[in-house]
């Protein structure tokens, strides 16, 4: 009996350690597929993060690229033509042109010939990062209206009664578009002063003509009195008229000479003014002086290279910078060799005679030396002496 009942404990024992087994194995199991799950996730979790921080990098550089080119930010643009020019001449010419350039147009209800223009903003400069960074796209309004005038409008204007003159027409321009640069485009305004010099002449031919032939019968007199039909302008009231626009009232004037010309104009602008808040950016850090192509020569090789950097130097012609490179032949060696020797550490240095190393009789000299020395040594950065 006590046989059976140890045989029936250690097989209870036996199945119990087996099923406890099994329920071990299955948490095990389960454990691993839940940290295999885990792993996997958080694997999905950084690919996801990664692609994000890709695009957010991608978008970063997009509005990062230098838009000081025209080309680049007259995209962003919206010409508004108003409704007094939409079924002119000049507005088909303006729509080809833009069309060409791929910049986008709308129109507004105007009774006056007033152009506007809106930007799609999709960038804002961080001053703490120093970088454009990318916004949720919105339009925003520039501030610059442009006013097109023919040379006749601009002459009535220009010797109006007050309250009818140009003053008077500025201001009601800046009380409609308030903080917003006016612009006039007025075009034949110099084919209309050459014409109206020509009415001058004329008038003067007439007088002395008539002053010559007083005993001419009274009917020739009357024939030529009717061919005088224009009437001559000062010409110094047009004048003044146009530096009271720019003096007082601060506004820019352009001229063009036909239709055509101003419809490019109008493009022109509208190029120009897609730049220039990209352009006010890199005017305030300052970087302009190294940021345009071409403005700095490249050397074919180190050495040519240092001598190029040299010439860039007031005063530093290319024999004189050939003469010290011969002696100093690379930047690091030219600054030792000013910090051991001192201000005068050039000026033994003989000029060369040309590319090749040939030298001449004459020293680069002590001022020469001197400003040198203070360009290299210098540490005050509002220095001029380069």
């Amino acid at each position: 009996v006590l046989d059976n009942y140890n045989a029936e404990r250690e097989k209870e024992r036996k199945a119990k350690e087996k099923a406890q087994k099994a329920a071990e194995r299955t948490v095990s199991k389960q454990t691993k597929q839940a940290s295999k799950e885990a792993e996997k996730e958080r694997k999905r979790l950084e690919r996801e993060e990664k692609a994000r921080e890709k695009e957010r990098a991608a978008e970063l550089a997009k509005v990062n690229i230098v838009r000081t080119n025209k080309q680049r930010s007259s995209h962003e643009m919206i010409v508004d033509l108003p409704s007094k020019l939409s079924d002119s001449i000049l507005a088909e010419q303006v729509l080809k042109l833009l069309g060409k350039s791929e910049i986008r147009h709308s129109n507004w209800e105007s009774s006056i010939p007033v152009i506007k223009w809106r930007r799609e903003v999709s960038s804002a400069y961080n001053e703490e990062m120093g970088q454009w960074e990318p916004v949720a796209p919105h339009i925003k309004p520039e501030n610059h209206v442009m006013f097109i005038m023919s040379a006749k409008e601009f002459v009535e204007l220009a010797t109006g009664k007050e309250g009818k003159d140009i003053d008077a027409h500025v201001l009601g321009l800046k009380a409609k578009f308030t903080s917003c640069d006016i612009i006039y485009l007025i075009e034949g305004l110099a084919v209309w002063m050459r014409k109206n010099r020509a009415i001058q002449n004329r008038k003067f031919t007439e007088a002395v003509r008539n002053q010559m032939s007083q005993d001419e019968p009274a009917a020739t007199q009357r024939a030529r009195k009717k061919k005088e039909q224009e009437e001559y302008v000062d010409e110094d009231l047009v004048e003044d008229a146009l530096l009271r626009l720019q003096v007082m009232h601060g506004t820019l004037i352009h001229h063009t000479a036909a239709m055509i010309e101003t419809a490019e104009w109008i493009v022109v602008f509208t190029q120009h003014i897609s730049t220039i808040p990209y352009r006010r950016q890199e005017q305030s850090l300052n970087t302009s002086f190294c940021m345009a192509s071409g403005q700095v020569k490249s050397g074919e090789n180190a050495a040519d290279t240092f001598t190029k950097m040299l010439q860039e130097m007031k005063l530093i012609t290319a024999p004189v910078a050939y003469g010290i490179a011969a002696e100093y032949p690379s930047a690091q060696k030219l600054m030792k060799g000013l910090e051991k020797h001192g201000p005068l550490a050039l000026e033994d240095c003989r000029k060369t005679a040309n590319k090749n190393g040939a030298f001449t009789d004459r020293r680069v000299g002590p001022a020469i030396s001197r400003r040198m020395y203070k360009v290299f040594t210098g540490r005050d950065e509002n220095s001029l002496n380069v």
